[in-house]
């Protein structure tokens, strides 16, 4: 297969099964990645093609004299810990997250859960394909299978102990995905009552999309009322975001959990050090503010949330799209500590979710998605950068093009995972947010056509 220098992304590595992505593939990654003596952990989703890829990385990494630990098939957040525990130099996790399952990728990160930058995969990128072509003899794959569940079990159960004085009732959403094989246990095993909903591992998402969108959680929204439950979680594919439903079936926003998790964490901390992308609410600043906090913007992409939060030594990081970094437990952004901090700040506050929800600030915001070519996305964001700073004055290139009026901020940006722009809109009111819509979704809709129309 000739290898697609765009399946290398700016967090991660991602393609379609046998189209854009092979086993063949992945043993020259394994071989670029691979260093004598270095320790790998290697682990895989609940896709189909996990296992073969990760066997294909495998052969890779010991080929260059790499020590490999296997942990199969596994969630995210168990995945990274099993590196994190076992000490390694890089845990690799086959996955393609949220999206469809036709689709596979790679995660790479250092044994302490930082993934590596944009820059590293590029030079991954650049040596991968100066092998193309060169005929290498792999080893078979030699690795030392381990399995770190009850560790991983052991250490959440460690770090909540208040979770254990008052039973909570939960509706649980895995979607079918690689939550699927530890959040049900776990939540059990802190006393919860549980509610499973698409809690059994599926590699054909048949219930549900793997992205836990609006739309996709219509039947959690549903079963948490129904329930009487105290929230709903669901989890995204493979499990690095979790999004949560309150007690009235209402979906909250990334910038809602973060604003909720940051208030509590900050009332007990001297460190003030929040870092939130710049696709964020301002409500974010204005609420964590009152709490002392210290803000620090980034670009969009858990990968520049998680190394901000280390570089800086935050207590938190917040991404719209529900990454949630929480440093004190991990530095790797595993899903399954949103819910299980939500749920400890239930019971230190004694009030229902909706009641700490209705006191938030929130303005009205909107995310939009326009398909574009891999190839043409970044071209169109950069021109509409150069022809709003020439019409506009508050403009942030931070990551794409930021226009900030004093009632409101769009941003319009490239995917880093998919071919597609995003236009996220905030205004202080509804009004605001309606002609700011209609503005820019006319002018991008116009330049991605434009662009799309060029050979």
């Amino acid at each position: 297969m000739k290898i697609n220098p765009l399946i290398f992304r700016a967090y991660d590595i991602r393609g379609i099964y046998k189209k854009d992505i092979d086993e063949s593939i992945f043993k020259k990654i394994g071989f670029v990645l691979g260093k004598k003596n270095q320790k790998f952990l290697v682990g895989h989703d609940i896709r189909k093609s996990g296992r073969k890829l990760a066997m294909a990385l495998i052969e890779g990494l010991v080929t260059t004299g790499s020590r490999v630990f296997f942990c199969g098939k596994s969630s995210f957040g168990l995945c990274f810990f099993s590196g994190f525990k076992l000490k390694v130099d890089k845990t690799l996790f086959v996955t393609a997250s949220h999206l469809p399952k036709e689709w596979n990728g790679l995660k790479i990160n250092y044994g302490d859960g930082e993934p590596v930058s944009s820059k590293e995969i590029e030079k991954i990128r650049d040596k991968v394909l100066k092998i193309e072509k060169k005929e290498i003899k792999f080893k078979k794959p030699k690795f030392k299978k381990v399995n770190l569940k009850r560790e991983y079990f052991e250490t959440l159960l460690e770090k909540f102990p208040l979770l254990k004085e008052k039973k909570l009732k939960i509706v649980l959403d895995c979607g079918n995905g690689a939550t699927s094989l530890v959040a049900p246990q776990i939540f059990k095993k802190f006393g919860f009552e549980v509610i499973e909903l698409f809690c059994q591992p599926d590699s054909n998402f048949p219930n549900r999309n793997p992205e836990p969108t609006f739309e996709a959680t219509r039947f959690l929204r549903e079963r948490v009322l129904k329930e009487k439950a105290d929230f709903g979680v669901a989890f995204d594919g493979d499990g690095d975001r979790g999004v949560i439903i309150d007690d009235k079936g209402r979906y909250l926003s990334g910038n809602q959990i973060g604003i909720i998790l940051g208030r509590d964490i900050l009332k007990e901390t001297k460190n003030k050090k929040v870092v939130r992308t710049v696709s964020c609410s301002m409500a974010i600043d204005e609420e964590l503010k009152r709490y002392g906090s210290k803000i620090i913007e980034v670009p969009v992409g858990h990968t520049f949330v998680i190394s901000a939060v280390k570089r800086k030594k935050a207590i938190l990081g917040i991404e719209e799209s529900s990454h949630i970094v929480l440093p004190r437990y991990f530095l790797f952004d595993d899903a399954i500590l949103i819910p299980l901090r939500i749920a400890e700040i239930l019971i230190k506050e004694k009030k229902k979710l909706s009641k700490i929800v209705d006191k938030i600030k929130i303005y009205p915001f909107e995310e939009i998605i326009f398909g574009c070519p891999d190839e043409k996305k970044f071209e169109v964001v950069k021109s509409l950068a150069k022809k709003f700073k020439k019409e506009y004055k508050n403009v942030n290139t931070l990551d794409g093009v930021k226009v900030i009026f004093n009632f409101g901020w769009i941003l319009i940006r490239a995917s880093n995972t998919s071919p597609k722009i995003r236009l996220y809109i905030e205004a202080k009111n509804e009004g605001r947010l309606k002609f700011l819509k209609e503005k820019f979704s006319d002018i991008l809709g116009d330049w991605i056509a434009k662009n799309s129309n060029q050979t």
